[in-house]
């Protein structure tokens, strides 16, 4: 598994065109439309501007801590409302590229990680999109904050 630096490096090259290939292959479940470009074109810019080191960095530290420090045996102990929203068509796994092969295959199935999750959060609700991938906000936005506004009615005090 890499280490800080080498998804430092990793994440230093990354372009509009790194970022659009990524998502086409993990994001939407096969699908691309037009108004995508927008998220393909933050994550860029971020990458691409004058803080694009701390960006870079940021996201280092997130790859290095998704793979070091596992929260999971966390989940039974939170105590807030909690929901969970995947989208089952979701395969996006972080280093899912440099993974060995017997390990690729399970990688990237959110429907059976999302289900285990919200099993062991006492009190929590998963929601599911069925068809989407990783960004259902995007792929469909207006029943994504729909089910979003209904669940906070339903765990608001």
């Amino acid at each position: 598994m890499p280490q800080v630096d080498q998804w430092n490096e990793r994440a230093l090259k990354l372009t509009a065109d790194s970022v659009r290939s990524d998502e086409k292959a993990t994001y939407y479940g096969g699908r691309w439309k037009p108004e995508y470009e927008r998220g393909v074109d933050m994550l860029a810019g971020l990458n691409a501007g004058p803080g694009k080191k701390v960006v870079a960095w940021n996201s280092a530290l997130i790859c290095d801590m998704i793979f070091t420090q596992p929260v999971i045996h966390e989940f039974p102990k939170l105590t807030v409302p909690t929901v969970l929203m995947i989208g089952d068509a979701d395969t996006t796994a972080i280093g899912s590229d440099i993974a060995p092969p017997e390990s690729k295959a399970k990688l990237g199935n959110y429907a059976v990680p999302g289900k285990q999750a919200a099993a062991l959060i006492p009190g929590s609700s998963l929601i599911v999109f069925p068809g989407m991938g990783h960004a259902p906000q995007m792929e469909e936005p207006e029943e994504f904050n729909r089910q979003l506004v209904e669940a906070m009615e339903s765990v608001a005090p």
